[in-house]
């Protein structure tokens, strides 16, 4: 029987690729977890920019913590990235919510996406969803609902998850890892290579499940697919 051939999206991280044959799977839902300061927010915005460079496919970022224009103005000097030209020519959209109404933030959501017909999304961070409700059940029902809504939407989504320090957990709920198709876990390891990246899992791929070195460069982040780092 013949093995139906899965649509790939770049992931615009240079040796990530190489990990998940070839990249995510088109319309699937990318959960990236670390802790602070292990780049999930350049990760996440390199996949934006890259989708826009050099596939032609707009995304739409949305931020529920840090100040877009803050972002942009030192995103774009820092990586040299074209952030305002992609935005002025609608390839990019990158928008701070101040709602805290999960109705009009799903709103917010379909609103930028269907903007500029985006292919693209990237919601960072995930973990601040919980200040729109007050019990936990509310916000499993609404990362579902979420789930549901990102499906229709026919995005490839990156979603950010912070984990605090010397936490064992992959995300902040208990329930991210479920519906999301992948994770992908950042983290600090070591003083030679301080940060890691390790596919935890991507639904319809045959992928690499060991803990690869990266580094931030002038260009983002790049990563050694050939490199492995061991530890007890």
């Amino acid at each position: 029987m013949r093995k139906e051939r899965i649509e790939r999206v770049s992931s615009g991280i240079p040796g990530l690729d190489e990990l998940i044959e070839g990249g995510f799977p088109k319309g699937s839902t990318i959960l990236v977890s670390g802790g602070p300061g292990t780049g999930k927010t350049i990760f996440s915005l390199q996949f934006l920019v890259n989708g826009a460079l050099k596939y032609g496919e707009s995304g739409v970022y949305i931020s529920l913590e840090e100040d877009t224009k803050r972002m942009i103005h030192y995103m774009g000097s820092i990586f040299n990235w074209p952030l305002k030209e992609l935005m002025k020519k609608k390839k990019l959209v990158m928008i701070k919510s101040d709602i805290f109404e999960f109705e009009k933030f799903k709103i917010l959501i379909e609103n930028n996406v269907e903007m500029i017909n985006a292919q693209r999304l990237v919601i960072d961070p995930i973990t601040v969803i919980s200040l729109f409700f007050e019990r936990p059940l509310e916000i499993r029902r609404s990362l579902l609902d979420l789930d549901r809504l990102l499906k229709k939407l026919e995005c490839t989504t990156l979603i950010t998850c912070e984990i605090p320090e010397g936490r064992k957990a992959i995300s902040s709920f208990g329930i991210e890892e479920f519906t999301s198709d992948g994770i992908i876990v950042l983290s600090f390891i070591s003083e030679s290579f301080p940060r890691a990246l390790q596919v935890r899992k991507m639904r319809a791929t045959n992928h690499d499940t060991g803990v690869h070195p990266f580094e931030i460069k002038k260009t983002g982040i790049v990563l050694y697919p050939l490199e492995r780092i061991f530890s007890r």
